[in-house]
């Protein structure tokens, strides 16, 4: 009779989680290099690594995700050109900054432009280019 009751109030549990986790978002990651540049993105979680992708000028690399019950929800990406002059590091999704005032949007767009990275709307680079 315990068991039962353990497991019904598990799968209350289970079922009673927030409802904004249960939402797909979905992030973007587009080159808007001039001239049609080529660069290398490779994503990655702690569970999941989403390879590389190597994109031109105006191609896109998407992929879509649940966010976890415990908040800890974590995608980074690292760019480097073509010839691999020039990286930046980013994280693409951050629960934590989530938390802090980051937009609640279903979908994130980052921009990979001349002089750095951009969350797409927003006029000022993120992060520089780091030279190698």
């Amino acid at each position: 009779m315990l068991t039962k009751i353990l497991a019904v109030i598990l799968l209350l549990t289970i079922t009673m989680v927030s409802p904004s986790t249960s939402y797909r978002l979905q992030i973007n990651v587009s080159n808007q290099l001039s001239k049609g540049r080529k660069i290398t993105v490779r994503c990655e979680s702690k569970d999941d690594d989403l390879g590389s992708r190597r994109l031109v000028n105006g191609d896109v690399y998407s992929w879509s995700f649940s966010r976890n019950i415990f908040g800890t929800t974590l995608f980074w990406c690292d760019v480097a050109t073509a010839r691999s002059k020039k990286h930046l590091s980013f994280n693409a999704y951050d629960e934590s900054q989530r938390k802090k005032g980051m937009p609640k949007l279903h979908e994130l767009t980052w921009e990979i432009k001349d002089d750095g990275l951009y969350f797409a709307g927003f006029p000022m680079p993120i992060a520089p280019w780091v030279s190698e």
